[in-house]
């Protein structure tokens, strides 16, 4: 007797559920820091549904398995990495992962930019150099346009769009996070001319809601978020001149 209810305590502590939200709360306890860099600027709800969804199935001795790789490895994987980990396939990823890890979060990217845009002098890396090269018809017209704020917008939004895809593409070559070098020689403005490519234009407020909503609708066909506000900017300044 005394067995089966052994038994059956084991069962109902096996089948028990694993509360996501609470799992979520250790992972962040266990690496804050690469926590934050991994889910920037996701909503704690969607890592919650993001986390019930990949353990589901996992016993807790293997989600506790998981954890221990968490721990020793000093850094946060994303979700469909750490189930891996819970299931045993602890090398799976593990130097990409780290090379992601290494990268600062699009937003402390963007901080460190606007500081060096005001003071050259400003260490930063690679990454936020390419992003801000790549983003460079937007930050050249900040100067110049008459709704600072507004062109602001734009410039920092394309910059962050920019900075998750030159991460992506660094990782997928197997580079680090380090920090630019100013090349020795005079370095020629990147992408500028005697006058700024780009204008921001002044529009009504019914023209910026056509603009907020052509640039996702072109953004759903594929293309990145400044392709597809440059687009579609050219295309409000074309009904204009009719």
């Amino acid at each position: 007797m005394n067995t089966m209810v052994s038994n059956l305590t084991n069962t109902q502590a096996e089948v028990q559920p694993i509360k996501s939200a609470q799992l979520v709360a250790v992972f962040k306890s266990i690496v804050p820091r690469s926590f934050e860099k991994t889910f920037d600027g996701m909503p704690t709800e969607a890592i919650n549904t993001a986390m019930k969804i990949c353990i589901d199935g996992l016993t807790r001795d293997q989600i506790n398995f998981g954890l221990a790789q968490v721990r020793d490895n000093g850094f946060c994987p994303d979700l469909a990495m750490f189930r891996k980990w819970c299931l045993g396939v602890v090398g799976f990823g593990t130097e990409q992962q780290r090379a992601i890890d290494s990268f600062k979060g699009r937003n402390a990217a963007l901080a460190n930019i606007v500081k060096w845009c005001s003071k050259k002098s400003t260490p930063i890396t690679t990454a936020e150099r390419e992003a801000y090269v790549r983003s460079i018809d937007l930050f050249s017209t900040l100067n110049t346009v008459k709704n600072h704020e507004r062109a602001s917008y734009y410039a920092y939004e394309a910059f962050k769009e920019n900075y998750v895809d030159v991460v992506k593409e660094f990782v997928e070559q197997g580079l680090t996070q380090e920090l630019w070098k100013r090349p020795d020689a005079i370095e020629p403005p990147v992408g500028l001319s005697s006058k700024p490519k780009l204008k921001i234009d002044q529009h009504t407020p019914e023209q910026e809601k056509w603009l907020k909503a052509k640039t996702k609708e072109l953004m759903d066909t594929g293309l990145s978020y400044p392709s597809a506000l440059l687009k579609a900017m050219s295309e409000i300044r074309e009904v204009r001149s009719v």
